[in-house]
């Protein structure tokens, strides 16, 4: 590292700012950078943010949009401080720090390696193949959901798992229209999906969560976490794709997964 670069002035946000300033654009339009090890991004990171840990950042600058708004974070606020002043250094147009790190993040959190659910995928993939992917997990979560409302304690809990499963018909929907604007107006082939949303395995997940799931606000909560842990993956999905198109589509993907946790959180707030 030029220690030089130390001394170029950056702009700190604080977690409400940074918050704002995310909800108020697309993910197409700013990049999040996480600077710490790889063992503290698997137990907790914003979601979407790319890792790069301090130490490796001089030489993997390349891996950075210079013309694109950076958002850099760390644990309390210094490494990313640090980095932030690297960066602009190194004429990033636009370098933010994240002021107090993720610990002053109140905000929900993705988990695991960034590896976790990229094996269902390849940098290669084409806009159609990437469209037929989502569906697949699309539809892997809407199968979890009924499986929850067929066994549903009560209505209300009935009626929370319905409306759920509904959103990801409305996704389902709207990715056949994708897939057939590449494939000469071809349907998706309807199979029953093992894989999920955030890339968790149906059945697996739904034996793990079925006994945890007692009130509607353990219904929203369960629906949040794993709206993020989609909205993380098809981040990195974006992140690792080779062609324009196939990353501006799961940029898009992860709008939508930011679009479905507003309307969570709202009814989380309703409920409380």
């Amino acid at each position: 590292m030029n220690w030089k670069n130390l001394f170029t002035p950056v702009r700190d946000m604080n977690a409400a700012e940074a918050k704002a300033y995310m909800a108020g654009r697309g993910s197409k339009e700013y990049q999040l950078l996480d600077v710490r090890q790889p063992k503290e991004y698997e137990a907790g990171h914003l979601a979407g943010a790319k890792l790069i840990p301090i130490r490796e950042l001089p030489d993997r600058l390349n891996e950075l949009e210079r013309d694109k708004p950076l958002l850099v974070y760390c644990a309390v606020g210094g490494r990313s401080a640090a980095a932030a002043q690297l960066l602009s250094g190194k004429e990033f147009a636009e370098v933010y720090n994240l002021s107090g790190g993720i610990k002053a993040w109140e905000g929900r959190q993705a988990t695991g390696p960034e590896t976790a659910g990229l094996e269902l995928f390849t940098g290669e993939m084409e806009y159609g193949d990437a469209a037929a992917l989502a569906y697949a997990m699309e539809a892997g979560l809407q199968r979890f959901y009924r499986q929850l409302e067929a066994q549903a304690a009560d209505q209300e809990q009935g009626r929370l798992y319905g409306q759920l499963a509904h959103f990801e018909e409305k996704h389902k929907a709207r990715l056949v229209e994708e897939y057939g604007k590449h494939h000469n107006g071809a349907t998706i082939p309807e199979q029953e999906s093992e894989v999920m949303e955030g890339g968790q395995r149906v059945a697996e997940f739904f034996e793990r969560a079925k006994g945890l799931l007692r009130t509607p606000r353990d219904i929203l909560e369960l629906a949040m976490a794993l709206e993020t842990q989609a909205l993380d993956l098809y981040s990195r999905m974006a992140q690792k794709s080779e062609a324009a198109a196939t990353r501006d589509f799961f940029l898009a993907m992860a709008d939508e997964e930011k679009q479905h946790l507003g309307y969570l959180a709202k009814e989380l707030e309703r409920l409380l």
